[in-house]
């Protein structure tokens, strides 16, 4: 049940989303920022955007003409020239404890990427918003970014960062939820409320190619969990075991990646 409502973490609407005739969902943006950089950090950063929360700064969009898509711009510095296959790794947590284990990736490609939940996105300068699940991409004049081109050192008020979200009826689905039973798991003690839900989610951005440590990973977990007889199928790995696989290993000892920014916000769901 939290992952379907954490998949809604990057929603900031003017108006709330309709899940058919009783249950809207809106999410109450917090803040987002670029990701702080510790001394020990490995990663070199050569893109960041704007920081903001819900009285000032940019914030999050709708695309036009794309259901479920949004946007995050302002002023995003380049600071270095990088070019290459662009990737996004999209991270979803409840929570804010760094460690926690994040939401599983479902309907994730062979080649490691793809899908909705915790999910690599590759070849993000090619494609956005026209197949299953939740898509990144790199956005400069609503074009997306050439890999060839890439992008050069500087200020820029044009570039995006773009995803999708796949509808809400996909993600109950998903989980093998109906919308009845999924509104009696988050309804309040008092049968009318709905409690609110805090959401943390974080963005990275690679200019090479890590979908070789994705696929490594799969095929880790998969021999993990089928040595591990007692686990239910979606059970959410021990976080020891987690953070040790490759590719989660690059982002806890923070390297590889060239951006990072965290979503903050509480999502409230309620019944019309």
């Amino acid at each position: 049940m939290l992952r379907a409502l954490t998949l809604l973490s990057l929603l900031y609407l003017s108006n709330c989303i309709e899940i058919g005739e009783d249950i809207t969902f809106a999410l109450d943006l917090i803040k987002h920022q670029p990701c702080a950089r510790g001394g020990n950090s490995k990663w070199v950063e050569k893109l960041e955007f704007e920081g903001g929360n819900d009285k000032r700064g940019p914030k999050l969009e709708p695309v036009e003409g794309k259901p479920n898509c949004f946007t995050i711009g302002g002023r995003v510095q380049v600071l270095e020239d990088f070019s290459g296959d662009f990737s996004i790794y999209l991270e979803l947590k409840n929570t804010a404890k760094k460690n926690a284990v994040p939401e599983k990736c479902v309907k994730q490609g062979e080649d490691g990427c793809g899908g909705f939940g915790s999910c690599l996105y590759c070849n993000a300068c090619k494609t956005f918003g026209d197949s299953l699940g939740v898509q990144a991409q790199l956005l400069l004049d609503g074009n997306p970014i050439k890999c060839t081109d890439g992008l050069k050192q500087g200020t820029y008020d044009n570039l995006k960062l773009a995803f999708c979200l796949p509808r809400m009826e996909d993600i109950l689905q998903s989980q093998g939820l109906t919308k009845e039973t999924f509104l009696q798991l988050i309804q309040a003690d008092d049968g009318n409320t709905v409690r609110a839900m805090g959401i943390f989610a974080t963005v990275y951005v690679f200019d090479t190619d890590v979908s070789q440590q994705m696929q490594t990973q799969m095929r880790i977990e998969s021999v993990y969990r089928k040595t591990k007889k007692s686990f239910f199928k979606d059970e959410p790995l021990p976080a020891d075991v987690y953070w040790s696989l490759p590719f989660n290993q690059m982002l806890k000892t923070q390297q590889s990646y060239v951006a990072c920014h965290k979503i903050y916000g509480n999502l409230r769901v309620s019944k019309i």
